[in-house]
């Protein structure tokens, strides 16, 4: 079974660049457009990881991870934003918009491999 990552971006044009970059990759990607849906989705369908922008309608990447957290969800999340976002919350890092792929693609594959961290 193959690794899945669900990338949160309002931006349409990144979240489907994202995707089809990620599936050339071998992952399998689900995408959600805010946070509240990006939630719902990692409910039903928990992914390996999440990768999401800081700034959404709704609910924010910042909120989605307590969110999960609180849901006991221990899944990687890879933040990313134009403005740095120090969010102290473990298991959380983050990646500077604009981003090189494969840096993101180096990060991506560090999270996949850390231990699960969720306190």
């Amino acid at each position: 079974m193959s690794v899945l990552i669900l990338v949160v971006d309002d931006e349409r044009t990144l979240a489907d660049g994202l995707a089809d970059f990620l599936e050339d990759e071998g992952y399998r990607v689900s995408k959600a457009r805010d946070g509240l849906s990006a939630f719902e989705l990692a409910m039903r369908e928990p992914p390996d990881l999440v990768l999401s922008d800081v700034h959404l309608p709704h609910l924010d990447g910042i909120g989605l991870v307590r969110r999960l957290r609180a849901a006991g969800r221990a899944v990687p999340v890879i933040l990313m934003s134009a403005v740095y976002a120090d969010t102290g919350l473990p298991g959380v890092r983050f990646v500077a918009k604009p981003f090189d792929l494969d840096h993101l693609l180096t990060v991506i594959r560090e999270a996949l491999n850390a231990p699960p961290r969720i306190r």
